[in-house]
């Protein structure tokens, strides 16, 4: 028999925990001969070293002793590893896994998204019965919420650095909506956060990037050029590049638009100021015609966002002093109805439920309701994703008053762009 078949042979056995004889006539030497072996694992033929009858095989740790019996050749294979239940067999060949050891910790990850060509995150939000918080679901394979690495019934912890675990979920659905075009979302698998709530810790003890409430928040401010410009001048700190401090002018554009004195300039429609040069800022403002949204901080947060290791960006921004804020309307029904039609209509994220034909005194404009306003939420529940038959019946099955929560047309462009 070929060296490949013993080979062969002496594996098999040794899976098997058996002793094992191969026994081969020799021309030359007739003996016997018997080995115990600490390891089956075969050596590479070596040059240097002899070789029994030129055909013999090489073994690691090998231990040999040699009886000289008659015509016959054997070698027997004894099994003799010690076992231990904790650490198992003390043979690295017959090790299958390494000890996983203890579970992970929970670790949640950061994902940040951008809207598609379509507008959308390619992914809902849900909230379930027998979870708490906020779910991720039907993540569509190749959308921006896939290709950012979520996963269907990854639990919601933050938007933009926010803490939003215990939040009503119509005001989180609103912070996704506010967020524009680009996202950050902190979440945790479902395992982990399963693993968390039987533990009974708190989600919020795990956030690395955890922000408290008394940080301020980058700022988004959309500035108006009234005919006087502005409203604020730019300086550079330290002779760095994309460092520029802001100072208002009292009464201006800018302080109308909520822009802090002496704050620090972080985004100019959009675009990060990070590598501008003075010249190249004041082209940027200077194209930017009637209005600019700027993204600025306080100047005295700046250092404690250094100190956590967070890049202060638009993904963390307080939209609070934007014109454009979702609205509550409470509307109680009288004998004519509530006196608006809801209508889908296309938009840029695609399809969305607009409010039109207000009957004059009835009470959808009692409430404070606009032409063109688009619904969010019925009852404190989001219409995302959902058919407008759907939405239809929330609004019927209210009873005799509805909550909805809607933003002006103008507000709903200003976020969709």
């Amino acid at each position: 028999s070929s060296w490949k078949k013993r080979n062969k042979w002496i594996r098999e056995g040794v899976e098997r925990g058996c002793t094992l004889h191969l026994r081969k006539d020799h021309p030359r030497r007739r003996n016997e001969e018997t080995f115990s072996l600490s390891s089956w694992m075969m050596e590479p033929p070596d040059t240097a070293s002899p070789k029994a009858d030129g055909m013999m095989p090489h073994f690691m740790n090998l231990a040999a002793s040699t009886h000289y019996t008659g015509i016959e050749q054997g070698f027997e294979l004894t099994m003799k590893f010690p076992f231990n239940p904790k650490l198992g067999i003390d043979n690295p060949a017959l090790c299958l896994g390494e000890d996983p050891g203890t579970d992970p910790e929970p670790a949640a990850r950061v994902c940040v998204l951008r809207k598609d060509a379509d507008g959308n995150f390619g992914f809902h939000l849900q909230m379930e019965l027998e979870r708490d918080g906020h779910i991720i679901r039907q993540v569509i394979p190749g959308g921006a919420a896939h290709l950012a690495g979520l996963k269907d019934g990854d639990q919601l912890l933050q938007i933009n650095g926010e803490y939003v675990h215990e939040q009503e979920h119509i005001r989180v659905v609103q912070k996704i909506k506010a967020s524009g075009s680009r996202l950050s979302l902190t979440i945790l698998d479902d395992a982990s956060y399963e693993k968390l709530r039987t533990d009974k810790i708190s989600p919020v003890s795990i956030l690395t990037n955890y922000l408290p409430e008394s940080c301020p928040r980058p700022r988004l401010c959309l500035v108006r050029n009234e005919g006087r410009g502005f409203g604020f001048t730019t300086s550079a700190t330290g002779g760095v590049r994309g460092t520029f401090l802001l100072t208002v002018e009292d009464g201006g554009a800018a302080e109308k638009a909520g822009v802090p004195q002496g704050a620090r300039l972080l985004e100019v429609n959009g675009e990060s100021i990070v590598s501008f040069t003075m010249s190249q800022l004041a082209k940027k403002l200077q194209q930017s015609g009637s209005r600019v949204v700027l993204l600025v901080l306080e100047s005295s947060a700046w250092d404690e966002y250094e100190s956590r290791g967070i890049t202060p960006s638009i993904v963390f921004a307080d939209t609070s002093s934007l014109p454009y804020q979702p609205r509550k309307l409470h509307l109680v029904r009288c004998p004519q109805g509530y006196g608006f039609l809801l209508r889908q209509e296309k938009c840029i994220g695609g399809q969305g439920q607009f409010l039109r034909e207000l009957d004059p005194g009835l009470p959808a404009e009692v409430a404070g309701m606009r032409e063109g306003d688009r619904l969010l939420g019925v009852n404190g529940q989001s219409v995302e994703g959902l058919q407008h038959e759907d939405i239809v019946s929330l609004i019927q099955a209210s009873g005799k008053q509805v909550t909805l929560l809607v933003i002006s047309n103008e507000g709903d462009r200003f976020y969709s762009e």
